[in-house]
């Protein structure tokens, strides 16, 4: 016995060596939800990593664990083992905490004090192979490995806030009013991913500017058992088809410089909201969309509570009850009908949809122009109907509190005297995140508390934004404050993902920040990490230092963007603003873009190259939007001194200066449009495509909005500004929703979209099980213009992980999902 185990030894050691060698990827048989995952997830991208699959293997508690290997594990499920007795300085894990630890013989035990920690740990581990994770998507280095390390480990993580993650705002296209319930799905899987486990929901009221349908109002009587409601009143999440937020309805058809190749419908909107009636919409699609909606919270919530994460919606506070459903009530304003109203929310919801928290928003007003004795006294009131008719439904979720304020200007503090204890209070910062966490937090104790950090504001939702540093330095407020929550909103995600990582990290590290005096808190290292992992080592370290250059602001008050910022908030979101400085001072706020450019001989890797690229456009197109700007700017001067000269004559040459300017705007809008397009990878940035048609363009009429005084002067009409309908840029293939878990009953549904001047020739899927060699195929179903859909039946992978990519050729050339040669992965489970 002694000689057969002094070989295996010898074996061991020689496997170790092996530059071949893959970890193998054990759990124990008692494992199951996120525990189970977790050991998927590892086989998963080891294999991305290496290019070898990884033995999944179940652990027998009296087996050692062999050499070369990972064990994921609870920490109750590891006490059972005769592995627990080698572990050093074992130590007792919290829910949330997890352990990473290195034993002899290359060996891993990914340790958690819950099913969800040993996910969050798998994870965690596998970012230090290189892999990064995003909202949007995985990051996964192009360059394979052939060995993975797994000495050096020796350390438990606890997270400096019990709660971690994200709001996602409705209201504009560039947000989840255009999610479908894939996407839902897409972001919450990342969640656990980034070590998140929060996602909240706010919902805006009737003539706010319109009710949306993420909460239902109505009593018991107007749902059935099921949740599936029988009257409605009108609701939207923003559609190409309604006016809203300063967009004017427009087919997508006739949107420019070929952007409507991206859309296969005239009215778009998320999946029940395409093709749907003009406002206020019929009686059946008011009750439909309360219904679809419910649906997909359903799913999208289901799986959050499977992942460990926590949801939240909820409704503005005082109630605001919407005109229709008043005229089928009796005395609508007494407070027993408002009672009887949170009881049908509550009850609606409990029959729809899991839910953890119900929150209730203060008035928006509250932060602007401050609020009334009267106006307190009445939310106050409301706040305490709505916690009785809570009790009285038995309502399983937990009622919390948020808004654009803290508290009442006359005492941020005022609800906490008021409210029972168990119900979080939170807010987002004031003035659109300018302004630091609200200091009142630290007088609030004894009960949970949420800090809502600005990954980006509304004002410039059309601009590339830049603000992880801000967001380190809400955390470490918020972590000084007592705050057991820290979440960031947004309505964006990829062009987000500096910010979006600093969230994740100060999740888990800002009791290790120390104070800052400044707003932004420094953060140059986060930037060198997440360049290197977006572009690779060679062109990582340098382009980390130009994005630092751009993050936050640079004035002491916090209110000047290093980025430069060419839109602003005046009739609706990210609307593209004169600039009355000379362009050829505005311009040197863009000369970093010079220096970006010449790393792009430094990338190499097909992942990196388009990640790159996404970069490079992006910057394009924000400088040819600063470049409009300041035309727009040239335009309103010239159009102030034709107002005030009354020589026929010069107003002539003035109109005349006026057009050329208006011209070359448009040549210039051009080009920005196709720079927004050869970066387009996700539905916010669909969104952005429709605030430049429908707000800017047509709305708010950025280049046209002079045209009626022009024509009054000149006496005849000016010449229109016909926009090309052609695409002029690369071709390309988008995914905007990457989907990378699956349940074992769920089919794979994507939506692809070509963006190109040449005719598409054949679109198909190749798949097969993960790690197998012959791929099967089939063709992807053309809906309208350039958009394809994409339906893998779970039939055909059998509840087995896969890999597919999507191949399209053109007349001149092939596209491929995911770029270069790899496959995308997926985890059924």
């Amino acid at each position: 016995m002694r000689f057969r185990f002094g070989l295996s030894f010898l074996l061991a050691l020689f496997a170790i060596n092996s530059f071949a060698a893959v970890p193998g990827v054990f759990y124990f048989k008692e494992a199951k939800g996120t525990e189970l995952l977790a050991a998927k997830e590892l086989q998963r991208y080891l294999y991305l990593r290496t290019g070898q699959l990884p033995s999944l293997v179940i652990l027998a508690d009296d087996e050692p664990l062999s050499p070369n290997s990972i064990l994921v594990a609870t920490q109750t499920d590891l006490e059972h083992s005769i592995i627990a007795k080698n572990i050093p300085n074992n130590i007792l894990l919290a829910d949330q905490d997890y352990s990473l630890t290195s034993l002899p013989l290359n060996r891993l035990l990914i340790t958690g004090g819950s099913e969800i920690a040993a996910l969050y740990g798998a994870y965690h581990f596998l970012q230090t192979t290189g892999i990064g994770f995003a909202l949007h998507d995985d990051i996964i280095p192009d360059e394979k490995i052939s060995r993975i390390n797994l000495t050096g480990f020796n350390n438990t993580y606890k997270p400096a806030f019990a709660l971690r993650g994200i709001q996602p705002f409705h209201d504009f296209p560039e947000g989840p009013d255009w999610w479908s319930e894939d996407d839902y799905k897409a972001i919450i899987t990342q969640l656990p991913k980034l070590g998140m486990n929060f996602i909240g929901l706010h919902t805006y009221p009737e003539d706010g500017p319109k009710a949306e349908p993420t909460v239902w109002i109505g009593t018991k009587k107007m749902f059935s058992k099921n949740g599936t409601v029988k009257a409605a009143y009108p609701n939207l999440y923003f559609n190409t088809g309604d006016p809203d937020w300063g967009f004017a309805p427009e087919k997508t058809s006739a949107y420019s410089f070929g952007a409507s190749m991206l859309f296969e419908t005239d009215v778009f909107g998320a999946g029940y909201m395409k093709n749907i009636s003009p406002w206020p919409h019929t009686k059946q699609e008011n009750i439909n969309n309360f219904n679809r909606v419910g649906l997909l919270l359903n799913h999208a919530f289901t799986l959050a509570q499977t992942l460990g994460v926590k949801t939240c919606i909820g409704t503005e506070t005082p109630l605001i009850i919407p005109r229709q459903l008043k005229a089928r009530l009796r005395n609508p304003g007494s407070d027993s009908v408002k009672e009887q109203l949170y009881e049908g929310i509550f009850s609606r919801i409990m029959a729809t949809h899991p839910l953890d928290y119900y929150w209730f928003w203060t008035p928006e007003g509250w932060t602007w122009s401050g609020e009334t004795a009267a106006q307190v006294n009445e939310t106050e009131k409301d706040l305490a109907i709505a916690v009785k008719a809570a009790k009285k439904v038995n309502a399983p979720f937990t009622l919390a509190t948020c808004g654009w304020v803290l508290g009442p200007n006359r005492d941020r503090t005022e609800f906490d005297n008021l409210l029972p204890k168990n119900m979080p209070f939170s807010a987002i910062n004031r003035s659109v995140g300018y302004s630091t966490v609200d200091t009142a937090f630290k007088n609030i104790s004894g009960r949970p508390k949420w800090e809502i950090a600005w990954l980006e504001d509304d004002g410039a939702l059309s601009a590339p934004e830049f603000w992880a540093g801000r967001v380190l330095k809400d955390a470490a407020d918020a972590y000084e404050y007592g705050c057991t929550g820290l979440m960031g909103i947004h309505w964006r995600t990829q062009n987000l993902a500096p910010a979006i990582m600093a969230l994740a990290q100060a999740g888990w590290l800002a009791n290790t920040y120390a104070t800052v005096k400044t707003r932004d808190y420094p953060v140059a290292n986060l930037y060198h990490d997440w360049a290197v992992t977006e572009f690779g080592e060679q062109a990582g370290p340098q382009a980390g230092i130009i994005f630092n250059s751009l993050d936050g602001t640079k004035d002491t008050a916090g209110s000047i963007t290093k980025f430069p910022h060419s839109s602003n908030w005046l009739e609706g979101p990210g609307e593209v603003t004169p600039e009355k400085k000379p362009w050829n001072e505005v311009k040197k706020g863009y000369d970093f873009i010079a220096d970006f450019e010449k790393l792009g001989l430094r990338i190499t890797g097909a992942g990196n190259k388009e990640r790159y690229q996404y970069w490079l456009n992006t910057f394009y197109y924000a400088r040819e939007q600063g470049r409009i700007a300041c035309l727009l700017g040239e335009i309103d001067t010239a159009v102030s001194r034709l107002k005030r000269t009354s020589s026929i004559k010069f107003q002539r040459n003035i109109v005349g200066h006026i057009l050329g300017l208006r011209a070359q705007a448009a040549n210039n809008w051009g080009k920005m449009v196709t720079y927004l397009l050869q970066k387009v990878n996700t539905t916010g940035e669909l969104g952005t495509i429709a605030n430049l048609e429908q707000h800017n363009l047509k709305q708010e009429k950025a280049l046209t909005q002079y045209d009626k005084l022009l024509s009054s002067t000149l006496g005849k009409p000016v010449p229109p500004l016909n926009f090309s309908k052609t695409y002029t840029g690369y071709s390309r293939l988008v995914v905007t929703t990457k989907r990378t878990l699956l349940n074992k009953a769920e089919d794979l549904n994507l939506m692809i979209r070509v963006l190109s001047k040449d005719g598409v020739y054949s679109a198909i899927v190749y798949w097969k099980p993960l790690g197998e060699d012959q791929f099967k195929s089939k063709p992807v179903a053309h809906l309208q213009r350039g958009v394809y859909a994409l339906n893998l039946p779970a039939t055909a992978f059998n509840n087995n992980s896969f890999e597919y990519f999507v191949e399209v050729k053109l007349k001149t050339g092939t596209l491929r999902y995911p770029a270069g040669n790899a496959d995308q992965t997926v985890v059924v489970w």
